[in-house]
């Protein structure tokens, strides 16, 4: 009997479960939470992007000016050298050039080559063949692009050319010089 009573019990009362959890959704507390940590999660890679974009388009800018230049040094070099082959003067075409009285050079301004008045620097446009700081047509773009080059004579056989590509990136200034010495004689 006694057994009996034993089960009975068992039977009739129901066992306590402890640490039963509500059978319910997550409150607002845990959902902020959980939301805060994903725009944390998710903002840092974000920034990081952006400012990798921006580095890449100052390099780009950055490269453009460098190759724009270079292209002005190379067209001031073929000037001395035509000059010199046909026996003119060296610095024929080139001497009106000074840090007062900036020029630009272009492979695209032809059969002169050299474009006088650029104070403050020629205004760059992309026309149908390249970079040129004469505008021919009405599709042509204006770039951000402004150059100049100038020459300081050091004696009557050595001078010195500074080509100064100079851009604007937002509200900051940008500029890359290139200077060269030349001579009197072909290399």
């Amino acid at each position: 009997m006694i057994m009996n009573n034993i089960q009975m019990t068992k039977n009739t009362h129901p066992i306590p479960v402890i640490g039963r959890h509500r059978a319910g959704g997550f409150t607002i507390i845990e959902t902020l939470v959980a939301i805060t940590i994903l725009m944390i999660a998710v903002a840092g890679p974000l920034s990081v992007a952006g400012k990798g974009l921006t580095a890449a388009l100052y390099a780009r800018d950055q490269i453009i000016a460098t190759f724009l230049a270079q292209e002005s040094m190379e067209v001031i070099k073929n000037l001395r050298d035509n000059n010199l082959a046909t026996a003119s003067s060296w610095l024929s075409g080139l001497s009106g050039c000074t840090s007062a009285a900036p020029c630009d050079a272009s492979a695209l301004l032809s059969p002169s080559p050299i474009k006088s008045a650029c104070s403050g620097g020629c205004l760059l446009y992309i026309t149908d063949t390249g970079y040129s700081p004469v505008s021919a047509s009405s599709l042509d773009r204006t770039t951000p692009f402004h150059r100049h080059f100038y020459i300081d004579q050091l004696n009557a056989t050595e001078a010195r050319v500074v080509v100064i590509v100079a851009w604007d990136t937002g509200t900051i200034s940008n500029q890359v010089t290139l200077a060269s010495q030349l001579t009197d004689t072909l290399k």
